[in-house]
């Protein structure tokens, strides 16, 4: 349920304020056009702060795509907070996470003077004020500490939701690529999930392709040997990611979660943001970075890149590098952080 003002449960929020664990405040970003990346990770922050037993509101500045992205049962505030960054009255977050571009340093410093913690997710390797700062991509040193700030770098650090943490054995590789699939964010801001799609039929006709869309995505027509699926939760999203032989994929916060499942990957960058996993996934897992939207080439480099998938040993080697990287315990992982480090300063 969402408004454009106060939360729902906001005496029910301020009791949970005095207790532990407490009130997690997120702020963040999202829409159809900008995509659904920010919104989907802290969503696993907020799902992971409601089964330790807390409380979570959200201020979203995004639409309506983005609220049904976070699901039922959750306070929204939509409205456009980055520039003063105030948290709705009366509340005090024990935890306040911040996941935005362009969240200007007065709002970031009003959230911080008013939470216990503020935890800031970090793409780019922006500055902040005090705080922990998480940055997931595989650029940075493990571990480093600059100004105030207590740094947490690597993939091991990167929110997945739930169904990701814990999950079943991966089958064993098959000798041919039975099924693909094709997923290129919430909201394939260019559209190339289908045309991908199509071109994966074309060059294993004999595979099945799953095609994921986002909620907010025009359903495509019938296309022989591809299956839709429109706006699934997580618990479906894993399912599909192991039973795939490989995936192509954009290389946003996707690359975590087919790491997580094993799945070797194709990866296609769609956005400026999505350099650091471009650059450095191949070195890690060897996914294969096939270029990006728009280039003229595209197309080519995908086949290519299939056409080196076809072959289960190098399925079979990259799948379990990709797995060896993401663990699924960064929500875990943080929370934990967090506690150990309220400890220490208290003794």
């Amino acid at each position: 349920m969402a408004d454009d003002r106060t939360p729902t449960r906001s005496a029910s929020f301020r009791r949970a304020a005095m207790t532990t664990p407490g009130l997690l405040i997120v702020f963040t970003e999202g829409d159809r056009v900008r995509g659904l990346g920010h919104v989907s990770r802290c969503s696993a922050y907020a799902e992971g702060w409601l089964l330790r037993g807390g409380q979570v509101c959200w201020v979203l500045d995004g639409d309506a795509v983005a609220v049904a992205a976070i699901g039922p049962g959750q306070d929204v505030i939509r409205r456009r907070w980055q520039e003063d960054g105030e948290i709705p009255s009366g509340l005090r977050a024990e935890i306040a996470l911040v996941d935005s571009y362009v969240a200007s340093a007065e709002a970031m410093a009003t959230i911080a003077s008013n939470s216990d913690v503020t935890v800031f997710i970090d793409d780019l390797g922006s500055s902040y004020p005090s705080g922990v700062v998480v940055h997931p991509a595989p650029d940075r040193p493990a571990a480093e500490r600059c100004g105030s700030e207590r740094v947490l770098n690597g993939p091991s650090w990167q929110p997945l939701r739930p169904p990701f943490w814990d999950l079943p054995e991966r089958l064993a590789v098959r000798p041919d690529i039975e099924r693909i699939l094709v997923i290129f964010g919430g909201g394939d801001l260019h559209g190339i999930g289908v045309p991908i799609a199509l071109l994966a039929r074309q060059a294993c006709p004999a595979a099945s392709i799953d095609l994921v869309l986002g909620a907010g995505q025009p359903a495509p027509p019938v296309m022989p040997g591809v299956s839709v699926h429109q706006a699934i939760d997580a618990a479906a999203m894993a399912s599909l990611m192991q039973a795939a032989d490989i995936a192509i994929s954009s290389a946003g916060q996707t690359v975590f979660e087919l790491a997580r499942c094993g799945t070797p990957a194709i990866l296609v960058g769609t956005a400026a943001n999505q350099k650091a996993n471009l650059d450095h996934w191949p070195a890690l897992s060897g996914y294969i970075v096939a270029g990006v939207w728009g280039a003229t080439d595209l197309e080519a480099r995908v086949k290519a890149a299939m056409a080196q998938l076809r072959d289960p040993v190098v399925r079979q080697s990259i799948g379990a590098r990709a797995a060896g990287v993401v663990d699924g315990q960064g929500v875990r992982r943080l929370f934990d952080h967090l506690e150990r480090f309220r400890v220490q300063e208290h003794v």
